[in-house]
């Protein structure tokens, strides 16, 4: 079953075309479902997704990270009924300017990177962040031709 996602924009700096971004996501969130890192891993049911700037974000990451630089994502997994990605848009937007990419491809690339944080894969250990990197890759691949 597919969680129900909730987006919400708490910056004004950069206009994003929300839209479009859940065009992007959908179909990458249908394939999610058979990306699961382990056998028990599982999408909450619900999860919110906000839009913030980059003071926002350095404060969570700050608290949470240790770490009080603004970042692109944060993901949070409350309960089995909840998770919660964070999105820093101008980090975001500053990559997708470094890599040439579309904002909105690059919004949800890092979308796709939450949702699997939220499907059990870590990107701290070389091995494993090459591992969700090359997942995240095609599942917005997957995205683009479907979307």
């Amino acid at each position: 079953m597919l969680p129900q996602l909730f987006w919400f924009s708490h910056q004004r700096s950069i206009k994003i075309d929300q839209k479009k971004i859940e065009a992007l996501v959908q179909p990458a969130l249908t394939l999610c479902l058979t990306k699961k890192r382990y056998q028990t891993s599982s999408l909450p049911t619900m999860v919110e997704i906000s839009f913030l700037n980059d003071r926002v974000i350095s404060k969570v990451h700050a608290d949470f990270c240790n770490d009080a630089s603004p970042t692109d994502v944060i993901t949070f997994r409350h309960s089995e009924e909840l998770g919660e990605i964070l999105l820093g848009i101008p980090t975001i937007a500053r990559h997708a300017k470094k890599f040439e990419h579309p904002l909105n491809h690059e919004i949800a690339l890092c979308v796709i990177h939450g949702l699997l944080h939220l499907l059990d894969y870590d990107d701290i250990e070389e091995q494993e962040r090459l591992l969700m990197h090359r997942e995240q890759d095609l599942l917005l691949q997957h995205a683009i031709k479907h979307a």
